[in-house]
């Protein structure tokens, strides 16, 4: 009985196989007719391995599905082909290439970084003689038919450099980007003009012609740019944005002008071991470590901060004649002027960190400690009496202030009085009077556009988009209420942000 059922078993495995490769070369057949080769049946399909014979009434049935799922085989494998007869025409572009890179790149062809700022292999393809021979639908590319091109090909690979360099140039002159002078050039030959870039290259990698980038807001140096299709109409000099500044901050870490940039930018490809300074005209209980390129960064913010209280103070002078109101008459002092003789950096050792350190817990351990600090729940910031028998008898809560001696709209965020203190020595070089030079902070009333550490809805947009992932609606934010939404856990409401050490 088992023999018997096993030989049935396997007797209907057979049957079956049978029926499906009978019907699988009956629609082969039909394929085949219609014009489609062997290696594009749709050997997979559901209707091509149904274990049934097929009928001619079935046939035309499933003819229209069998036929698309042919197509699909054929047009996948004929691409397939042209991919690889292209890739295989693009191996000794590539290679002719590398060639003229090596070439045009001159005395320079070693520096990886500065070859990928100027040289694009995807707009080499875009040469005419080159994109003809890789559209050409062909097994390869013959030597033969690569020799009469490569004189042009060579020039074309040499104007790459040429553009790229020339417009860096033209930015750290003051002339129209794409402007090119073509008596300079046109008597050159491929040597002499490989020779002139690579003095042009040479200029450009001084560390004190780095570029301002106004979109990312922060310097850049060549090599070290975007490559080629990035917008370098963003790009301005340094020494345009802020005069002097480039060389002072070399002059601080025993550097010249001839210094390259490669020796201050380590930052640039994210390398290990690069260094960090101290703003040496921050006071030590709050002074950033910034890396060199963010230091330029920092004396520009503090730079266009200044220029902007003065030109606010300087309006509202005429308007309060008379007054004696200290956010007029105060003093306000740049102690970010890198003009002044004192370093603006400074590289600490171990010892001096360990100092700053402490000095830093000292600060944060007296916020919120002074009498000025806190206030009672009960006391409404936006009236100017206040009732000893509504507030009294209330709790005390923290409570940050702001510097009344900025003009209007350009005191630093709210914070507690210790910090506050630091500012105002700095800045208007007197010791804090708590009654007349500090105020609560009042959102109704003190934040202004011209404040930077007020955060509007197109700031606040950024968060959101960047890290809650959505767009911004009007259930996701709300209007400031210090009373409500100052808490310790959130960083950027109370102390003055640090560096880690």
């Amino acid at each position: 009985m088992a023999d018997w059922h096993i030989a049935s078993t396997e007797w209907r495995a057979a049957h079956l196989k049978t029926l499906r490769n009978e019907r699988k070369a009956a629609i082969l057949s039909k394929l085949m007719d219609l014009g489609y080769d062997e290696v594009d049946f749709p050997q997979r399909d559901l209707e091509v391995n149904k274990l049934e014979a097929l009928t001619h009434e079935e046939w035309e049935q499933i003819r229209p599905t069998v036929v698309d799922a042919a197509e699909w085989m054929k047009n996948n494998r004929i691409a397939a082909e042209v991919g690889g007869r292209r890739h295989a025409r693009g191996r000794p572009v590539y290679s002719l290439w590398s060639q003229f890179v090596a070439v045009a790149s001159g005395t320079r062809a070693v520096y990886t970084a500065e070859t990928a700022a100027c040289l694009d292999y995807h707009e080499f393809l875009t040469f005419a003689p080159i994109a003809a021979l890789i559209e050409a639908d062909t097994d390869g590319i013959p030597a033969q038919e690569l020799d009469p091109i490569r004189p042009g090909a060579l020039q074309f690979v040499i104007q790459l450099r040429r553009r790229h360099l020339v417009r860096l140039r033209n930015i750290l002159n003051g002339v129209a980007l794409d402007h090119i002078e073509e008596e300079e050039w046109s008597s050159l030959t491929n040597e002499e003009t490989i020779a002139k870039l690579d003095t042009i290259a040479a200029h450009l990698t001084k560390a004190v012609n780095g570029f301002w980038n106004s979109d990312r807001k922060q310097v850049e140096w060549y090599p070290y740019l975007p490559g080629p299709h990035a917008d370098q109409t963003v790009l301005s000099p340094t020494e345009s944005v802020s005069p002097g500044l480039m060389a002072k901050m070399l002059e601080n870490i025993g550097k010249d002008t001839n210094t390259e940039s490669g020796v201050v930018a380590s930052t640039s490809f994210g390398q290990t071991g690069c260094a960090y300074y101290r703003c040496a005209r921050c006071d030590e209980r709050v002074a950033p470590y910034l890396s060199f390129k963010e230091m330029f960064s920092h004396f520009l913010e503090k730079k266009v901060w200044f220029d902007k209280a003065s030109e606010a103070r300087e309006k509202a002078l005429p308007e309060s004649s008379g007054s004696k109101a200290p956010i007029i008459h105060a003093t306000l002092f740049n102690d970010h002027d890198w003009n002044l003789e004192e370093d603006i950096m400074v590289l600490d050792d171990s010892d001096k960190i360990a100092q700053i350190r402490e000095l830093r817990n000292q600060l944060k351990a007296a916020y919120g400690r002074d009498p000025s600090d806190r206030v009672s729940q009960g006391f409404n910031t936006t009236t100017t009496s206040k009732s000893k028998k509504s507030t009294n008898n209330l709790p005390k809560r923290h409570m940050h202030r702001i510097c009344r001696l900025c003009p209007e709209g350009f005191s630093p965020k709210p914070m507690f009085l210790a910090a506050l203190k630091i500012h105002i020595q700095h800045i208007h070089c007197k010791g804090a009077n708590v009654e007349e030079d500090t105020a609560v902070f009042d959102p109704s009333r003190d934040i202004a556009p011209a404040n930077p550490w007020s955060m509007y809805l197109a700031t606040l947009k950024i968060h959101i988009q960047h890290i809650h992932c959505k767009e911004v609606n009007a259930e996701d934010t709300a209007v400031f209420d210090p009373n409500r939404d100052v808490a310790l856990a959130n960083p950027y409401v109370f102390d003055v942000p640090f560096a880690p050490l």
